[in-house]
């Protein structure tokens, strides 16, 4: 067939739930506390809500919760905290969106399978690709990042002293270790992304609890102090908070592997942005309240913790931080290689990368050229901050292009039955939409921004080069 197969959501013609505006909220509690088990559970489908939960917040909860805070503080001094629940109000909005996508289809892909549905393949590609190179350059920063942290922990409690070829190292062994974990199968790969949430927000929890008993309310009440250059107001620090918020669309990319998939993906994508941005509040918050300069460090959150428990707390919370990257970089690891099945299952790229040995049951050559590609970056170098700001805005434009789809998704017909839907008609679709565009204008205005959104298009323009060629000399082979 000359498209991607369509999902059998787009041929139904069921009607949507009716509700009054006065019903909303029972409406979304309702339907997300009320889950039949309607459909058999295949092998392949083996993803539980507790699994898509800890997808989510490996994607969300990195690095940035333990980095940003002393951003955030320079920024909009004790307004810090509702900043984050700016970005994260934004995040929620958006998530409803995915929720409702994710809805229309039970089969992997994420943003790319949306785009697919609704744009046509050729586009829903260009969605896809730049995704997936987003997760391809987060993957591998936050790699990096973990090599020279954990480099720096060797050298403060070992007195080992590691160069750069050391950091690599590390940084390509766990990319190694997670390719082997991904090769065994989704189930290995969501146990360890299970262990690895609780581990980290047990590390964020423990840190507002202590806390909150070393805090001093005259730290809380400071004003403002921006560096040289930086702008000041909660929006200022919402948009510097923003994509420490992001993640979410990380949960329906292996829907097509979780149980119940039109329940689970949408529950675990709107719990997961709403207790992250709470957490990132209150943590936030104590670390204000414990350091008297917080927006003069460069590991706010270790530093905060110095100020109680001295160079041993320091040392347990740079610890708690390299356990949250590596909770990132497992979560990108099982996600990337699904784009590649996705793509491979439209003949995008070739068929191989769809092939699931029956033995392993997961997408072995899309994981080993997943892991190839960010071992490439981390041994060319990289340069952190430019591909995070083409990694953020590649994220934005997947935002964007999910929420259009959604609105033309809804012209065309009617959901499944048993799918989310958000009421108010195209009133939250579009909140998020001016949200997104908002955040662009803010990156564009910015000194980096103006290259990161070349960038951006550059990938996009790249994508539908090769994706569309490589598809068509192989429909053209195949007749």
């Amino acid at each position: 067939m000359d498209s991607p197969a369509r999902c059998n959501a787009n041929a139904r013609g069921d009607k949507c739930l009716a509700v009054s505006e006065r019903a909303w909220l029972c409406y979304w509690f309702g339907y997300f506390l009320a889950v039949p088990n309607s459909e058999a559970n295949s092998e392949k489908r083996q993803l539980t809500l507790i699994d898509c939960l800890g997808i989510g917040i490996n994607g969300i909860v990195g690095s940035g919760i333990f980095l940003l805070p002393a951003v955030l503080w320079r920024k909009a001094g004790s307004q810090a905290p509702w900043a984050w629940f700016v970005a994260g109000g934004l995040c929620c909005l958006v998530a409803l969106v995915f929720a409702e996508a994710a809805g229309r289809t039970d089969r992997s892909g994420g943003p790319y399978r949306y785009a697919c549905d609704a744009f046509g393949p050729y586009v829903g590609f260009a969605v896809g690709w730049v995704t997936l190179v987003s997760v391809l350059l987060g993957y591998s920063a936050v790699a990096r990042g973990f090599g020279t942290t954990a480099a720096q922990i060797c050298h403060d409690v070992l007195g080992v002293q590691l160069g750069n070829g050391g950091v690599v190292a590390i940084s390509c062994l766990v990319v190694i270790v997670l390719s082997i974990v991904n090769i065994l199968g989704v189930r290995s790969s969501a146990h360890t992304s299970d262990v690895i949430s609780a581990v980290k927000l047990l590390s964020l929890f423990g840190f507002i609890a202590v806390g909150l008993f070393f805090v001093k309310l005259g730290n809380i009440s400071q004003p403002p102090a921006p560096a040289p250059g930086e702008t000041t107001g909660i929006l200022a620090a919402a948009f510097a908070g923003l994509f420490a918020t992001t993640g979410f669309e990380f949960i329906p990319v292996p829907a097509g592997e979780a149980k119940n998939p039109r329940r689970t993906v949408p529950l675990a994508m709107v719990i997961s942005v709403l207790v992250t941005t709470c957490l990132y509040a209150l943590v936030q918050l104590v670390a204000t309240g414990l350091h008297p300069n917080l927006g003069g460090s460069e590991t706010p959150l270790a530093d905060a913790v110095a100020q109680f428990a001295g160079s041993r707390g320091r040392e347990l919370m740079n610890v708690a931080g390299l356990i949250s990257m590596f909770g990132f970089c497992a979560g990108s690891a099982l996600v990337g290689p699904r784009y590649l099945e996705s793509f491979a299952e439209d003949r995008f790229v070739p068929t191989i990368f769809a092939y699931r040995p029956p033995k392993l049951g997961s997408p072995v050559w899309s994981v080993v050229l997943l892991s190839v590609l960010v071992m490439l970056f981390l041994m060319l170098g990289l340069e952190f901050k430019q591909l995070a700001d083409i990694s953020n805005v590649a994220v934005v434009v997947q935002y964007i292009a999910t929420c259009v789809a959604v609105m033309l998704m809804r012209r065309r017909g009617a959901a499944p039955k048993d799918a989310f839907v958000n009421p108010a008609g195209p009133l939250v679709p579009l909140l998020a939409l001016f949200g997104c565009a908002v955040f662009l204008l803010g990156v564009a205005m910015s000194p980096d921004g103006v290259s990161a959104l070349k960038w951006a298009a550059i990938l996009i323009a790249v994508g539908l080069l090769l994706g569309s060629g490589f598809r068509k000399m192989m429909l053209s082979t195949r007749r």
